[in-house]
């Protein structure tokens, strides 16, 4: 059972999208069918009742969408994500389960990220929608991997780079140690590349959630790595983080009136949304801009309320609010040095990709949204792995 979860956690960034949203829908079938998963045991947890009232209402959203077959698409993704979610919480047995899964994650997004690494090297062609040359006339580059765009890259890194952060702390020999801070530093570099502000301040935030929880001492040693970098770090990257807010760079006037629009869907359709999915926020959209061409929002709590109304919002809100209350009620004060950094990593990676949220619709494309779950599982696992003593 372990191994063929560790090929789906190792393939599904590179498969087509179709195929991996089927390989993830199939799983809750393939895997009770597995040699070794006859003593598996479903598995309660706090989060349920979170979790289902999600999944009632996006599937209530997309009940009463204005574009149903549109709202279809976007629950299936994350019918596939809760069923990766629901067969790694019930079929991860022990710490070396949770071990593998996690390792397969961060070899996954180091072969992205060196990927990544190859397309500056190289110099891929950067498009011009990406950036405004005249508040950023240093960055010629912008990396993408695998991804279609450097703010997805960013994203996918943003959730994962803590994890990794948290095995080389958590390692304690030495060839482990260096492995994981490899694929850490290659990570980080790369997450540097894609000029993503959003994902720089998402990991930037990350990383003071990890400090927070695993280390508060620490927490004022940000302030000098703070002062320090601005004198070290190189220009571009200075200039790219003080174009933030800067209503002069047309990505930020791009949207900034693209969240102006969604605050009329929003005020039009605050009780129910306009259904679940990108679609029918687009088509709602375009009956409200004729010159703004988009897919969504680039704002996850905006595209939330647009999509859903007032209840989806509050139902996300407080799925994320649960998950981190138990997370550090019954996980972070835990004894448990593995437990600890575990959890301390998958939080701070939800931190991190929640506050990136702010400026890019995070539960959108299918690789993203898997990733996501798969997150929120491990955190899940480790409230089993808790409870049945470790």
């Amino acid at each position: 059972m372990l191994y063929i979860l560790t090929l789906v956690v190792l393939l599904y960034p590179f498969l087509p999208n179709m195929l991996g949203l089927l390989l993830m829908l199939s799983l809750p079938v393939i895997i009770p069918f597995s040699s070794d998963s006859g003593d598996a045991q479903l598995t309660k947890t706090k989060m349920d009742f979170p979790i289902a009232l999600f999944l009632v209402i996006i599937t209530i959203s997309t009940i009463t969408s204005t574009t149903f077959l549109g709202s279809i698409r976007d629950l299936a993704l994350h019918l596939g994500g809760l069923s990766i979610l629901f067969v790694l919480v019930n079929w991860i047995k022990d710490k070396n389960g949770l071990y593998v899964i996690i390792t397969i994650l961060i070899v996954t997004a180091s072969l992205i990220s060196l990927y990544g690494i190859y397309q500056y090297l190289v110099g891929v062609e950067l498009d011009e929608t990406w950036i405004d040359m005249g508040t950023n006339p240093d960055i010629s580059v912008r990396v993408y991997s695998i991804f279609d765009n450097p703010n997805i890259l960013a994203e996918y890194l943003v959730m994962i780079l803590p994890l990794s952060i948290s095995m080389f702390i958590y390692s304690r020999m030495l060839n482990k140690k260096i492995i994981f801070f490899g694929a850490s530093l290659v990570m980080l570099i790369t997450l540097i590349l894609t000029s993503s502000r959003g994902g720089w301040l998402g990991f930037a935030f990350s990383c003071t959630i990890f400090i927070l929880l695993f280390k508060r001492g620490f927490l004022l040693g940000l302030i000098p790595i703070g002062i320090l970098g601005y004198f070290i770090l190189p220009d571009p990257i200075i200039n790219r983080i003080m174009s933030i807010g800067n209503l002069r760079d047309t990505s930020n006037a791009y949207r900034l009136n693209m969240w102006l629009i969604t605050l009329e869907i929003i005020r039009d359709n605050w009780m129910a949304g306009v259904g679940f999915g990108h679609l029918p926020y687009k088509e709602t959209f375009e009956n409200y801009s004729d010159t703004i061409v988009t897919y969504h929002s680039h704002n996850t709590y905006l595209q939330t309320l647009a999509e859903m109304g007032v209840p989806g919002l509050l139902v996300l809100l407080l799925f994320l609010l649960v998950l981190f209350k138990y997370g550090i009620k019954y996980l972070i004060k835990q004894d448990d040095r593995y437990i600890v950094l575990m959890a301390t990593g998958a939080l701070s990676s939800l931190a991190g990709i929640m506050v990136h949220g702010f400026f890019e619709n995070i539960l959108y494309l299918p690789k993203i949204i898997f990733t996501f779950w798969i997150i929120v599982s491990i955190i899940l696992v480790l409230f089993r792995l808790v409870k049945a003593g470790g």
